[in-house]
């Protein structure tokens, strides 16, 4: 397999996809019980509505307290994004270098002076989402390469390199 050479841009919206992602994996179990409390409580207050039962409001006011959560968390996010893309060091916009090969992958952000080499096997992690591919080089640090500067053989060739190198370290669900 030949070393594969992306230039490419990030884009606010691929910052903004990758955000939202990390943050429905984070709070993964809390999203799932704010969808579940939504539908019980729409459907209760269907059923109450059609003179299945009384309504009890206190499971109304859950299931509101909830969807306030959502928005809280929802806006929050939005809030960090703005102040991230304002900040002088912000990585959104700057052209970036890949070069992946079977062994190795090496990160220019010639903008930042940002010139990072290392071995694929000791990335921390890699997600790949419909339209990009997280490359975790650490807990904190974090690279985005957009799909759309692929190929659908370079797309087929970086899946194969990150399986191989990292295992279970690497998430699709394009396996």
């Amino acid at each position: 397999m030949e070393k594969i050479q992306i230039n490419c841009r990030i884009e606010a919206g691929d910052f903004r996809k990758a955000t939202y992602y990390g943050l429905f994996v984070r709070y993964r179990t809390p999203f799932r019980i704010l969808f579940i409390v939504l539908i019980v409580g729409i459907l209760y207050a269907i059923g109450g509505q059609f003179g299945l039962g009384e309504i009890n409001p206190l499971v109304l006011m859950i299931a509101a307290g909830y969807v306030v959560w959502g928005l809280l968390m929802f806006a929050g996010t939005e809030r960090s994004i703005i102040r991230y893309l304002r900040t002088p060091d912000c990585l959104v916009g700057c052209e970036y270098q890949f070069g992946i090969d079977v062994r190795n992958i090496r990160i220019k952000i010639p903008q930042r002076n940002v010139d990072i080499s290392l071995a694929v096997s000791k990335l921390t992690c890699v997600f790949e989402l419909h339209s990009l591919f997280m490359i975790y080089i650490s807990g904190q640090q974090v690279y985005l390469l957009p799909k759309r500067y692929l190929s659908a053989q370079q797309c087929g060739d970086l899946r194969k390199i990150f399986q191989n190198s990292l295992q279970d370290r690497f998430s699709s669900r394009f396996r």
